[in-house]
């Protein structure tokens, strides 16, 4: 048993001493990929796992009024009516859209992340094109200028931040101990914080004195402030199916929603539902090799030449650093031979 150990180890260890000859920072115990892979967004790729290119659909639907009859603003005003204009109405807009599944970092990088998997959902108002580069340090990019919505189950750092060990998941992620043997992966996840986690976004909806008018919107909990009394708030949750050829992911929360100021404005604030769906096909040009079965884990590929469906296939670190697969297996066969002799 150690020696399939040892044989299992081996290749990895060799393909890490071939990248350190191309990329000295690379460290394999991390989930960042190495940063030697020409033509590679590290903005939106530069963790190791499967990446899923779509759309992301928003729908606001189950609109209320938010009821202010007890705010000593407007308590001599009455009770508020939602417009005829809102009622009933479900309204419906999308972006392009990537979904990134990957690895966590080690427990003691980030000790409070107890998840099995990160997760998160970039959208883009140029479908990723806009301010495309690969740097090696997203901080340097401008690729935020270009997402009205992003998901993260825990805030996704660059491999230069510091202080990442404090921060603890958005959401507790669980993946399904039947799945990923011949079926899809199947996860979900929830989050009770007090503060809904899931980042804010402006909407061109419908408002009682105009045909369209924009709202901001936040997402809230049952134990936001000043929205205690507002009845059928619910906590915020995903579900997320993914294998090899696609994904599929769904946020749900309730949100508060105000027209932004326009003038003689007099649409009151409201609550409703609001459902975020992706459904996207994989990148395998980005991604890494997903292997079967629980845990969900990864066989690294990007950056290393050894995967012809990788954008980088033939022009990885194996290749860069001038070792091929037929002097690897001379190194194993020598290897072999010491260990079956031993």
């Amino acid at each position: 048993m150690r020696h399939a150990a040892t044989l299992l180890q081996l290749p990895l260890f060799l393909a890490a001493l071939a990248l350190g000859k191309d990329d000295l920072s690379y460290k394999p115990e991390m989930n960042y990929r190495p940063r030697n892979v020409t033509g590679l967004d590290y903005y939106y790729y530069q963790w190791i796992g499967s990446y899923y290119n779509g759309s992301a659909v928003f729908t606001i639907s189950d609109v209320k009024i938010k009821d202010d009859r007890y705010s000593s603003e407007i308590e001599d005003e009455g009770e508020l009516e939602l417009c005829n204009q809102l009622q009933n109405i479900t309204y419906t807009w999308s972006y392009p859209a990537l979904l990134a599944i990957t690895e966590t970092a080690p427990e003691d990088e980030r000790p409070k992340d107890t998840n099995p998997i990160d997760v998160a959902l970039f959208t883009s108002y140029s479908n990723f094109t806009k301010y495309f580069d690969d740097y090696f340090h997203a901080g340097s990019n401008n690729q935020s200028r270009d997402m009205p919505f992003v998901f993260e189950s825990i805030e996704m750092w660059d491999r230069e931040e510091t202080n990442s060990d404090s921060l603890k998941p958005n959401f507790n992620l669980t993946v399904a101990k039947d799945s990923g043997n011949g079926l899809p992966f199947r996860v979900t996840g929830n989050s009770e914080l007090e503060d809904n986690p899931l980042h804010g976004l402006q909407m061109n909806m419908s408002t009682c004195s105009l045909i369209e008018g924009w709202w901001g919107v936040a997402p809230i909990t049952p134990l936001s402030y000043s929205f205690e009394d507002v009845i059928g708030l619910t906590y915020p949750g995903v579900q997320l199916t993914f294998d090899n050829p696609s994904a599929s992911f769904s946020i749900h929360s309730s949100i508060a929603a105000n027209t932004l100021p326009e003038e003689d404005e007099e649409t009151p604030r409201i609550t409703a539902k609001l459902t975020i769906d992706f459904l996207g096909t994989i990148d395998a040009a980005r991604s890494d090799i997903l292997n079967k079965g629980t845990p969900v884990t990864w066989t690294p590929s990007m950056g290393f030449g050894n995967n012809s469906l990788s954008l980088d296939y033939r022009s990885g670190a194996l290749t860069a650093a001038g070792v091929n697969i037929r002097q690897i297996w001379s190194i194993l066969g020598a290897v072999l031979t010491y260990i079956f002799l031993v």
